[in-house]
């Protein structure tokens, strides 16, 4: 910490970072009560009040767009050499992320930043440190952890403009005020001071669902604290200050921070909107459909009570009252005979008015705008006469969820940045991985000349991340989320890909690789088709090209058939490899990882582009 930078001073101003935010988290905790409805956290309510929910609907139809399934990570190196270990680095952040559940967590940070801006936090869990008492999972010492930070828990430089150059970031943490004195880390005697969790914290975001719960002590299976850890970028120091608007002569604790050199620390931020200028927060989607979520359920509702309020009733003149008694007790189809059918007659009152539909259906057609075309996302409806409005539709909605999903991806390889850090520094790693890859043909003498003891095949082998397999320094690999890699491809369109796949691209890459042989152009058949299958999300291609089975009956086929005998002045017509000329030579292990390494550098170089 600055030498000038006093305890109470540094304790005020995250005060006043929080305080800076308030608005902000009032906003959010309404934008959620119209996310959740009525009936969360409710037996009953008032029938009619909510009876449209646009914003759970663009919602629930926007993340599943975005997240789905665990990202793949892509790691590269501008050093060949290095190359295989980021290979083994990718994989490895591919195990932590299942581990760590980071599917969930980034479909969390989505829903965050739709109602204001998303928060996560990285990091490893040390020993008797608060990394690990802030952990929602059970882990051991030394793990890497990731969770999300709910806005209501941060604060930032009160008078910043741009959260990469606030002088502090800070979260607050609900913390057993035992586990705090038994660590021995911390200022007991200031422990001992902190008054009670929520003496200071106002309502927020996780009261929602504690109706029913007075915020106490009393419910309360442990003694709990608040306190309030902030980064120090100037200082490069973890700074624990008390979470309540009591200031203390000193710091709970002050410790480096052990991390990648950012300007965020530990905090990886997702935003969803162009930026306000000079201000570090925001807008939120939300936001910008609650008055059409509000006013759009205040017209259906309006609509629902005048239908409610329809009725007929039979108006008769007083001498006519055995004729409307006839008429209200006659069967359906029935003839009866009255006196003076003119003396009797149905009224309807009330019932809704066509100009009321007519507004609902425009102020779903501006929610539907406003939102990003929601309603073709969700697969609910077209919102267009013709077909060629339909394209122009979808085509400027694909625009902005690919947006979308690429400042997610973006966000999400900035937090994969700081776990591939702490694998790459680990001392102690020893992380156990599955690797696939191709095992060359094997071959024996027989009489007749090499026999095939067993073919070419893809087998799994186990690989170990240890320190001495570490290569290079962490500014020499490039880390990045193959792209869509988080999407769910529906089974009718990846079987449309695969049709197309095979009755388009495998027979023009066919008639290409005839066209280059011919030229004395070299193409790699296998190649290419591969990183077309790549590119169409097919994941299965490189197997088709190691079929064991196939390439035992080509090598018999071809060994059994006539062929020339050998003369004295006929070298016996086998390949360097000693492998019979008619059988197509197999790559080696080597070969075969340099290719799948410029391949993982290309799609990260397009990916940036």
């Amino acid at each position: 910490m600055p030498s000038n930078t006093s305890p109470e001073k540094f304790q005020r101003a995250v005060q006043a970072g929080y305080k800076r935010l308030e608005n902000f988290r009032k906003a959010r905790l309404m934008f959620l009560r119209a996310f959740a409805g009525q009936y969360y956290d409710r037996d009953r309510g008032p029938i009619g009040t909510e009876p449209l929910n646009l914003t759970f609907s663009a919602i629930s139809a926007l993340v599943p767009n975005i997240v789905m399934t665990f990202p793949k990570h892509v790691v590269t190196s501008r050093f060949t050499a290095y190359r295989p270990y980021a290979r083994l680095l990718a994989m490895a952040l591919d195990d932590t992320g299942r581990k760590v559940n980071l599917k969930d967590k980034f479909r969390r940070w989505v829903v965050d930043a739709l109602f204001v801006m998303g928060i996560m936090k990285t990091g490893l869990c040390e020993s008797d440190s608060l990394y690990a008492l802030n952990s929602l999972d059970s882990v051991d010492a030394g793990t890497i952890y990731t969770e999300v930070v709910n806005f209501d828990n941060f604060a930032c430089d009160p008078d910043t403009t741009s959260l990469e150059e606030a002088t502090f970031l800070a979260d607050r943490i609900r913390v057993p005020r035992a586990m705090l004195l038994d660590s021995g880390l911390y200022a007991n005697d200031l422990i001992e001071r902190l008054p009670e969790s929520g003496t200071d914290v106002p309502r927020g975001v996780r009261d929602l669902s504690r109706r029913q719960v007075a915020r106490n002590s009393d419910t309360d299976l442990h003694d709990m604290v608040d306190v309030v850890e902030a980064y120090v970028p100037s200082a490069d120091a973890i700074v624990t200050v008390p979470g309540c608007k009591q200031t203390f002569p000193r710091f709970l604790r002050v410790d480096d921070y052990y991390g990648p050199d950012r300007p965020t620390g530990p905090y990886t931020f997702l935003r969803l909107t162009p930026p306000v200028s000079d201000n570090p927060m925001p807008v939120a989607p939300v936001g910008i459909w609650h008055d059409l979520h509000t006013r759009a359920n205040e017209m259906v509702t309006k609509v629902c009570d005048q239908a409610s309020r329809q009725k007929d009733i039979v108006a008769y003149k007083p001498a006519a009252v055995e004729d409307a008694d006839q008429i209200r007790e006659a069967s359906d189809g029935e003839s009866v005979s009255v006196s003076d059918p003119d003396s009797v007659k149905v009224l309807s009152f009330g019932g809704q008015q066509r100009s009321n539909e007519a507004h609902i259906q425009q102020l779903m057609l501006w929610w539907n705008l406003v939102s990003g075309n929601i309603e073709t996302l969700g697969g609910v409806r077209e919102s267009s006469a013709t077909a060629t409005q339909a394209q122009i539709i979808n085509a400027n909605q694909s625009v902005r969820i690919e947006d979308l999903r690429d400042l997610v991806y973006a966000a999400a390889g900035e937090e994969s940045q700081l776990r591939g850090w702490y694998l790459h520094t680990d001392p102690m790693i020893e992380l156990p991985l599955t690797d696939r890859r191709s095992v060359p043909a094997q071959y024996v003498s027989g009489p007749a000349g090499p026999v095939m003891a067993s073919p070419p095949r893809l087998e799994e082998v186990q690989v170990m991340l240890t320190p001495e397999v570490r290569r290079g320094d962490w500014i020499d690999f490039v880390l990045d989320i193959k792209p869509k890699s988080m999407s769910r491809i529906d089974p009718q369109l990846r079987l449309q890909r695969m049709l197309e796949f095979a009755t388009k691209v495998v027979p023009s890459a066919a008639a290409a690789a005839q066209t280059c042989m011919a030229l004395g152009v070299p193409f790699s058949f296998a190649k290419f088709v591969q990183l077309m299958a790549e590119e169409m999300d097919i994941e299965w291609m490189d197997e088709v090209f190691f079929d064991p089975d196939y390439q035992m009956a080509m090598a018999e086929i071809m060994m059994k058939s006539p062929s020339m005998a050998t003369s004295k002045g006929l070298m016996p017509q086998v390949q360097q490899n000693q492998q019979p000329a008619s059988v197509s030579k197999v790559p080696s292990d080597q070969t075969l990882q340099n290719q799948e390494q410029q391949r993982t550098a290309a799609d990260a170089q397009r990916s940036r582009s």
